[in-house]
Parts: structure tokens; C-alpha cells; sequence
């Protein structure tokens, strides 16, 4: 199941169509029923990340800092390229007054003071794979759905006991975000 801020406008995903808990979140927008407290994700626009940077930076200080006070796995998900952020190719970015040579600046920083991973990412779809499949590295990691054997092929899913898939580890009943269309993009 997939837990969604209740602060969030857009979700990636709908009720309609997945498993989605409406909760809120104090740090990130997304994460499931499995990782909650250990992995969550925060979706932003090229809007929504410059705003982060520039304008609100204490408060998007704080909110990663709570992450790692917590000891937990935090990552960004953008809906544009680097580049494109950097050039301010997102949508309401040719207003904006930052130069292109500080934003960089900025990026570079922020990734050399928070051990934070971002994902930039070409549209929305794409982000909705990319956290899906953060999602079920993570869920390894932490061992959170994983029977781990000795034998890789025996590995079956602690929920449900299916057998996982061999080349992602993944449980496709469990995690709600991986459905036949999207399963075979996030593999390649």
C-alpha cells in the first residue's frame, strides 16, 4: 500500500486505481505501509525545487534534517532533467532571477551537505517508476517483504509468500505501485 501526505495536491497515484492511504507525512510525500519511518520520498516540480532552494531553504532544511534525525532513507524526485532546472526550462522558470551558474552552485552544495539522493526525472510516469523501484530496493535492504534464503530463486514474499521475481527482487502483489505495464519499463 502506498501512504500519501494528505498535503499533497497531485498524487502520483489514485485511489481509484491503487492501494493509497491518505496520511500525513512530516517528512516527504510518499512511502508505503512497509517503509513508513524508514524510506520516504518528496515529489517536487522544477517550480516546487527552486522554491525549495531558494526561498524556502530553512524549512526544506528542517524537513531533511528531521529525515536524518531519524535515520531515515530520503530522496528527491524531480519532474525535469538537471539541465533543465539548472537552464530554468520548467515551467514558470524563465521568471525566476537566480543565474543558471548559481543554481548549480546550489545543487552541488545541497549534495555534499545532506545525504540525500536525487532523481531527476522526465515526467511524471517516469517519477511514478523511479519511486516504485527506489521503493523496492529499499524494501530489500531493509529486508522489509523479503525471506531471504540461501538460494535467491526460493526468496518469497514474507506478506503474501509469493515467489519474488528474480531479477528485481519485487513482489508484484505487495507493491501496489508495480502493475503489467509499468512492471516491464521499470525493469529495462
Amino acid at each position: 500500500m502506498i501512504i500519501v501526505d494528505t498535503r499533497e495536491q497531485l498524487p502520483l497515484w489514485d485511489d481509484l486505481n491503487y492501494k493509497v492511504l491518505r496520511k500525513k507525512l512530516d517528512e516527504g510525500d510518499y512511502t508505503t505501509e512497509f517503509l513508513y519511518n524508514i524510506a520516504h520520498a518528496e515529489r517536487k516540480s522544477g517550480i516546487d525545487l527552486y522554491g525549495s532552494l531558494i526561498q524556502g531553504h530553512e524549512r526544506f532544511s528542517r524537513e531533511i534534517n528531521r529525515a536524518i534525525e531519524k535515520d531515515l532513507d530520503f530522496a528527491i524526485f524531480v519532474e525535469c532533467s538537471e539541465k533543465k532546472f539548472v537552464r530554468k526550462g520548467f515551467k514558470g522558470g524563465k521568471r525566476l532571477k537566480v543565474p543558471s551558474a548559481t543554481l548549480q552552485k546550489i545543487i552541488n552544495t545541497f549534495r555534499e551537505r545532506y545525504p540525500v539522493q536525487i532523481f531527476w526525472c522526465k515526467d511524471r510516469e517516469d517519477m511514478r517508476i523511479k519511486i516504485c523501484v527506489w521503493f523496492a530496493k529499499k524494501m530489500v535492504e531493509n529486508e522489509g517483504i523479503i525471506d531471504n534464503t540461501s538460494n535467491a530463486q526460493k526468496a518469497k514474499c514474507k506478506k503474501c509468500g509469493q515467489k519474488l521475481d528474480e531479477h528485481e527482487k519485487k513482489c508484484e502483489l505487495c507493491l501496489p505501485c508495480f502493475d503489467s505495464s509499468n512492471a516491464q519499463e521499470a525493469k529495462e
